[in-house]
């Protein structure tokens, strides 16, 4: 069983989730889900509420670098029609801690409409389906 997190733009929810769904019926586990709010709060989007927000927004981004951080393993859903903030963010967490300590291993999940210099690092691996993950990760 791996700790996974699973990063996407935030209008690609309802794909991160079904990611997600795949992952846990495999038997892993989820180490944040970004995509459920604790409390029934609402997602902060747009730059003046996360400002207006502040000790929300710093609430949220510690939880989503920790999910980051306690993961075995790092995927990144590509399909969005937006390029997503803070999913680089996450992505860059990752590599970081790749590149230093070899863990979390890293799937870029996708179509890459969005092609950043880092979908390219060594450390990446390509997947098309989460069912290319799974078997990945069941080896």
């Amino acid at each position: 069983m791996a700790k996974v997190f699973v990063s996407g733009q935030i209008g690609d929810i309802p794909v991160v989730q079904r990611v997600q769904a795949a992952l846990v019926a495999a038997g892993h586990e989820i180490t944040h889900d970004w995509t459920r709010n604790e409390g029934g709060s609402k997602m902060l989007v747009g730059q003046q509420t996360k400002f207006d927000q502040a000790a929300e927004s710093a609430r949220r981004a510690t939880n989503d670098m920790n999910g980051v951080t306690e993961s075995d393993v790092y995927v990144i859903c590509t399909d969005n029609e937006k390029a997503g903030k803070g999913m680089y963010v996450e992505l860059g967490g990752a590599l970081a801690l790749n590149t230093t300590t070899g863990s979390p291993r890293i799937y870029l999940l996708g179509q890459r409409k969005h092609a950043t210099i880092f979908y390219f690092h060594p450390s990446i691996r390509l997947c098309d389906s989460v069912d290319e993950i799974i078997a990945d990760l069941d080896h």
